[in-house]
């Protein structure tokens, strides 16, 4: 009887806690197109961390400089539904980082980044059986203004600058709302590199009441890992935003 305990304490010490490793195998695994957005560094390196599988996706998977036995680079391009559909296993919760390059004091009037690649996603994963999109898109998206603004404050007037690029948000958020997945649409702004704060907020079913706060990359991939996992916002556009706000004066 010595001997067979000893025998037990050998294999659960090279197992590992149990409890771990039953958490770890049931946490669903991602896939990260735009691997190369500002924010998804942070959302993979959680995600690594949590035991999860991890792939990555862009266009160009050669410029992702992560390595970690649980995750791929995988060539994943937008406007290629194909390349999507190759990286995806099916079972992974797939989050959509895909955005334009940001360009400091450039009109934008026309885009079409979003909703074109934003149904060749969901074309993929249908494809492939995957159920579950998140998407970012902004607090930008809720103010719009129909015209020029002659006053206002920074944030009217730098959404005007870049309008093209909330109106086909606005045209992505329609799709996905009117797919057949799971999806959660998050309308954040403001992106800061700054230590985990935990002072996230979420507008849900009303106006992002602070669309120019300060949000820390680490609380935003806290919130997007946490939304593969479970139900609160499904099927609905929610505001991230914090009660920080710097001033642009």
């Amino acid at each position: 009887m010595k001997l067979l305990i000893a025998i037990l304490c050998l294999v659960v010490m090279a197992l590992g806690p149990i409890s771990a490793r039953t958490e770890s195998a049931e946490l669903k695994p991602i896939a990260v197109i735009g691997s190369t957005a500002r924010s998804a560094p942070e959302i993979i390196r959680q995600a690594l961390a949590a035991g999860r599988r991890v792939t990555g996706m862009s266009r160009s998977p050669e410029r992702i400089t992560i390595s970690h036995p649980n995750f791929t680079a995988a060539r994943g391009d937008v406007y290629d539904v194909d390349s999507l559909a190759d990286a995806l296993h099916g079972d992974e919760v797939v989050i959509s980082l895909v955005g334009p390059s940001y360009v400091p004091g450039k009109e934008v009037t026309s885009v079409d980044l979003y909703s074109v690649g934003t149904a060749s996603i969901i074309t993929a994963m249908r494809r492939k059986g995957n159920q579950r999109l998140i998407v970012t898109s902004s607090g930008g998206v809720e103010m719009i203004p129909p015209e020029k603004p002659t006053t206002g404050g920074f944030s009217e007037n730098f959404v005007w600058m870049k309008r093209g690029q909330y109106q086909d948000m606005q045209r992505m958020e329609r799709i996905v709302a009117n797919s057949d997945l799971e999806y959660v649409i998050l309308r954040p702004r403001g992106f800061r590199d700054a230590p985990r704060k935990n002072n996230l907020l979420i507008a849900d079913g009303i106006p992002t009441p602070n669309p120019s706060s300060i949000l820390s990359y680490t609380d935003f991939a806290t919130l997007v890992l946490s939304l593969t996992e479970d139900d609160r916002y499904l099927n609905r556009a929610i505001g991230v935003y914090t009660d920080e706000f710097e001033s642009t004066d």
